[in-house]
């Protein structure tokens, strides 16, 4: 599931008007397995810095565990090494919509690669790159869409407000003036 601001897929990500790198976080309810792949691969990376280097500083692994037993994984597209854009599709693996623009909690599949920190870093580490997005359950700023909902299913006709024949009231007003307003 999408967490934490969730950046527009297709236009090139900025931060204070210059070109930035793309980044998503990514919560995986049942982590464990995931953790332990993890961890593994930043240790072998800080180690791998270390023999390369001699360098021992390293930067914060790319995940965090909590405490429920779900997963914080933070992702990274650098545009400068043409890992962006990159393809993001629906569940029928048909590319999103360039106007949809996706929200927290949207589910989704990441098909993404490990990548060790370069020797010339001043730190070393891990980076997760996302290579591909499938989404499965679409969360927007409008609604969301896990694909089987329908409206007629969970609603029937009411009496109440109609779009095509709005009964609007005049609001309330106050007369003089109040200190308190």
């Amino acid at each position: 599931m999408l967490t934490g601001w969730v950046p527009d897929f297709y236009e090139m990500p900025t931060y204070a008007g210059e070109p930035s790198d793309f980044r998503i976080k990514v919560l995986v309810k049942d982590g464990a397995d995931l953790l332990d792949e993890l961890s593994d691969l930043y240790d072998n990376a800080c180690a791998w810095f270390r023999d390369e280097t001699g360098k021992r500083n390293f930067f914060d692994p790319p995940f965090e565990a909590n405490e429920d037993g779900s997963l914080l994984v933070k992702m990274t597209a650098k545009p400068i090494y043409g890992e962006f854009p990159l393809p993001v599709v629906d569940s029928e693996l048909n590319p999103l919509a360039k106007d949809l623009k996706l929200s927290v909690g949207t589910e989704v599949l990441v098909a993404c690669q490990s990548t060790k920190i370069p020797r010339k870093s001043s730190r070393g580490g891990l980076r997760l790159c996302p290579k591909a997005i499938q989404v499965l359950k679409a969360v927007t700023y409008v609604g969301s869409d896990s694909g089987d909902f329908s409206v007629e299913k969970v609603f029937k006709k009411q009496a109440g407000f109609k779009q095509s024949k709005p009964n609007l009231k005049e609001l309330a007003t106050v007369s003089g003036e109040d200190p308190d307003f």
